[in-house]
């Protein structure tokens, strides 16, 4: 089972104990003539993983939360931990080399071999590791480990890396033929005389003539597998370089390139491999088709790519969402399932156009015959989501409308074929399925998007209506079909059909909602009179003491306070006012939200020790406690001008609270120091002492009225504002 750590992946501190080079490895068997290979029965999960690391692991199922209490596969830190362990299990025994799982024992004579077998098997018993005795090959003369043949002569590489090319069947027309000539010409290069050389091949395509493959094509045919495969192109494998995967696939078959990027820049192939497609297989989709070829490339070449970042290369653009996160919720059932299968490895998916990708496009246009292939129904899709669907439509019922729709059935051909280049060649049925066309796979007479099903048109209604259970409104409706279904226009039928609800416009389900008029907060008589109080945070960038903010605002003077906690509950907030009140004095109002800090007992008390009157704004509605509110704004942008000057948040707030205090506010003209103190702050902006005050209250009050009607009159007229028809004292519901 693999889950998907990519995400854990990139806060981990990945070990760096080294992985073995594989010339190291190889050039420690020189001389040996007998050889065994250990290989280890699920590797990581035989490894207990630290209780303090577990909750990284965490996954949810339809029963529950799960974690791993063993290492997992696809933890980027879990090949160097491994190699580790070997390490010290292995530590001294003679005659062994290993990497990762994978171990072999040899020597020079059979007393030796067997010592050393004996050895190892003794250690890996007290460690408690276990076997997969499938893959385990005991006193063996010549045998393959980590992709190369190893023999009593010598390290040779692994004959079936070049069996897509010294296998390869000739071309049978002219369009395999020249995808084999596009791939030579890649490597032309390494191959002398190669425009003489190819010029047989050449001849068959020549205007004006039919295709006719002659035994003088067939000679040049083997005559050019023969140079490529002894041409300077083909390299061994190096750990040490970066890896690249390309991969193709056509109607008959898949192809792939193990190649590697050298220090001069230039790409050398390691390994070639194709094979030809099931009868099965040869109904995907085009997009399926080109996925199962990255799968099967991979896994394939598992030896070299586990536990090693590589680039997975494809000339299918869909697949560079479809099979990395961002494509969870999007890819078919089919590719869902074989993404899961690569989630062990670390890899960048990158696109590559069909004309750069020849080589990895000829071998699956000349595939090898596949030894065997999977039963035909080795992957049945399960339909399992009507399961959760009420009892009144079957599944049976469901297949039976999906066969009989005319659109599902233009749909379902469509899928398996290669769709258009443009939405114009498509019949006006199937334009809206096109922008969504690498979402959409077949099983059998049902139609997927992604995991989801599509609806047949005699359906569509019903299924609505069922979602409407319970006569939730648009949004739900919405939400709960569109967990299991998807069709053409369903966000209009399920607003039609809820709007036209007569139980849902007697309950004024439908109904819409406008702003209601905005309604300016009178000034209190004079400054600390009435407060405003709030919460911002947690900021996730913070260090460990200013994870929140507790702001408050002066109605008045609009004089602010800036107090950072670690944590808010209601002794904090307490704490923080009674050291406000201790030199400001206690207030009459005391203005909050509805959070549990301002709602428990203990604070209720505090407030009613000291006469404060507790006013709390309307549920769901913050700009009722606009003053703070508006603050708030102003602080998180002083936080992130912190941020990115790199200055502690304390410090750049109590600077940026001075400058704020002495500068004229915009809805009273007058600086919050002055209606707060009576006086002008003196800063270091001043020169000259700073002038007593001109402004007498009437005026001040007089200039609010105005700035507050202004700005009525401009976000009424903006929302759209209309008065309410319920009035104070009347009952309403709230959620």
């Amino acid at each position: 089972m693999c889950v998907d750590l990519r995400e854990p992946n990139k806060a981990i501190v990945v070990d760096s104990f080294p992985l073995p080079h594989m010339e190291e490895l190889l050039s420690a068997l020189t001389g040996a003539t007998l050889f065994s290979t250990i290989d280890l029965e699920s590797a990581y999960h035989q490894v207990l993983l630290h209780p303090d690391s577990r909750d990284l692991t965490a996954f949810i199922t339809h029963e529950g939360l799960f974690r791993f209490c063993r290492v997992p596969y696809g933890f980027a830190s879990a090949p160097a931990a491994f190699q580790k362990l070997m390490a010290t299990v292995l530590h001294g025994v003679p005659n062994v080399q290993f990497y990762l799982d994978d171990i072999i024992c040899y020597g020079r004579t059979a007393q030796e071999h067997d010592a050393a077998l004996e050895t190892v098997r003794q250690k890996l018993k007290t460690a408690g590791l276990q076997l997969n005795d499938k893959k385990c090959h005991f006193r063996q003369t010549s045998l393959k480990f980590l992709g190369h043949l190893v023999t009593a002569e010598g390290i040779k590489p692994d004959t079936e890396h070049l069996q897509a090319i010294t296998q390869a069947p000739a071309p049978s027309d002219a369009v395999s033929l020249r995808s084999f000539l596009g791939m030579l010409s890649w490597y032309g290069k390494f191959i002398p005389n190669y425009a003489t050389v190819v010029e047989p091949l050449r001849a068959c395509l020549r205007q004006g003539t039919q295709f006719e493959w002659t035994e003088e094509a067939q000679r040049c045919f083997l005559t050019v597998k023969r140079l490529l495969l002894e041409s300077p192109a083909l390299a061994l494998f190096n750990p040490e370089l970066p890896t690249i995967i390309s991969t193709d696939a056509s109607d008959y078959g898949v192809g792939a390139v193990f190649s590697q990027l050298q220090p001069d820049n230039t790409e050398r192939t390691v390994a070639f491999a194709s094979r030809t497609l099931s009868s099965t297989e040869r109904k995907y989709s085009t997009v399926e088709k080109e996925a199962l070829a990255c799968v099967w490339a991979v896994e394939k070449w598992r030896t070299y790519l586990w536990g090693r970042k590589f680039t997975l290369r494809t000339d299918h653009q869909a697949l560079t969402t479809l099979l990395t996160t961002k494509g969870a919720d999007r890819a078919g059932m089919r590719i869902a399932r074989w993404s899961a299968r690569l989630l062990s490895f670390t890899y960048d998916v990158v696109y590559r156009a069909g004309p750069l990708n020849q080589t990895a496009d000829c071998l699956s246009r000349l595939p090898l015959p596949a030894a065997s292939f999977p039963p035909e129904d080795s992957e049945p899709e399960l339909v399992a989501l009507l399961a959760t669907t009420p009892v009144s439509v079957t599944a049976k019922e469901f297949e039976d409308a999906s066969s009989s729709c005319p659109e599902l059935s233009s749909l379902r051909v469509q899928v398996q074929q290669r769709w258009p280049r443009s939405a114009k060649s498509v019949s006006p049925v199937l334009q809206p399925y096109f922008k969504i066309r690498h979402e959409l796979s077949v099983q059998d007479s049902l139609v997927f998007r992604g995991s989801r099903l599509v609806v047949p048109i005699s359906l569509r209604s019903t299924l609505v209506a069922l979602a409407h259970e319970g006569h939730q409104g648009v949004v739900r409706t919405k939400q709960r079909l569109r967990d299991l279904y998807w069709f053409p226009g369903m966000d209009a039928l399920v607003f039609s059909q809820v709007t036209e609800c007569s139980l849902c416009q007697q309950t004024d389900k439908s109904a819409k909602v406008f702003q209601a008029p905005l309604q300016p907060v009178p000034l209190p008589e004079g400054p600390w009179e009435k407060l405003g109080l709030d919460i911002v945070g947690p900021f996730e960038s913070a260090t460990w003491d200013c994870k929140f903010a507790i702001t408050l605002t002066d109605y008045y003077s609009k004089w602010p306070e800036v107090a950072f906690a670690p944590s808010v509950n209601s002794e904090t907030v307490i704490q923080i006012l009674s050291g406000l009140f201790s030199r400001y004095g206690n207030p009459e109002c005391l203005v909050t939200d509805n959070g549990p800090q301002f709602t428990s007992a203990s604070f209720s008390s505090f407030l009613r020790d000291r006469g404060i009157k507790h006013t709390r704004s309307s549920v769901y509605h913050p700009s009722s406690n606009g003053a703070v509110e508006r603050f708030n704004r102003v602080l998180k942008g002083w936080i992130q001008a912190a941020i990115i000057q790199n200055k502690p948040w304390k410090s750049a707030t109590s600077a940026s609270l001075q400058a704020y205090r002495a500068t004229p506010h915009a809805m009273t003209g007058v600086s919050p120091f002055e209606l707060m103190h009576g006086r002008k702050m003196r800063t270091t902006l001043n020169i000259l002492p700073p002038p007593p005050l001109e402004q007498p209250a009437v005026d001040l009050r007089h200039r609010v009225s105005l700035r507050q009607s202004h700005v009525k009159q401009y976000c009424d007229a903006k929302r759209g504002a209309r008065t309410p028809l319920f009035r104070a004292g009347d009952k309403v519901r709230v959620r």
